[in-house]
């Protein structure tokens, strides 16, 4: 578990998304499950399986106001992407853990991948941009 916080630090990174010919999409991501009203959401979108959990290719911060987040990418080429998401409930820009390495704030993945034994795979959690809007909820835990 201890790599998934360190695998999150990719979340606070980001680099712009060059869009090429492919039709240009909004996804919006909705986050369920948030219980302290404190804090902020951080969400990291992936478009690269050798870049997942390690260097997003976009990613917002929002204060957490709401038990159910929506956040909004704008512009996005079609294609495969996986998202991260976290309620950094102390502010300090990081997935804090435990003393053995499991993460104690609240965080979750596209697909509502699992993560029992450390991060899911970029697969589990890829999802298909493929409409003008496409809309994926996220319940953290």
């Amino acid at each position: 578990m201890k790599s998934i916080v360190t695998l999150f630090g990719a979340v606070a990174l980001g680099l712009s998304l060059t869009s090429g010919a492919a039709r240009a999409g909004e996804l919006s991501v909705e986050v369920q499950g948030l219980t302290e009203m404190k804090g902020n959401l951080l969400v990291a979108v992936f478009n690269q399986k050798g870049q997942w959990l390690k260097q997003a290719t976009l990613n917002k911060k929002t204060e957490v106001t709401q038990k159910v987040m929506s956040v909004q990418f704008d512009n996005l080429p079609e294609g495969e992407y996986a998202v991260s998401v976290f309620h950094d409930l102390n502010g300090n820009g990081r997935l804090d853990s435990n003393p053995v390495g499991m993460p104690i704030e609240p965080y979750g993945f596209s697909n509502n991948a699992p993560s029992n034994f450390g991060p899911p795979s970029y697969d589990a959690a890829k999802i298909t941009l493929d409409q003008a809007k496409t809309v994926i909820s996220i319940r953290v835990n």
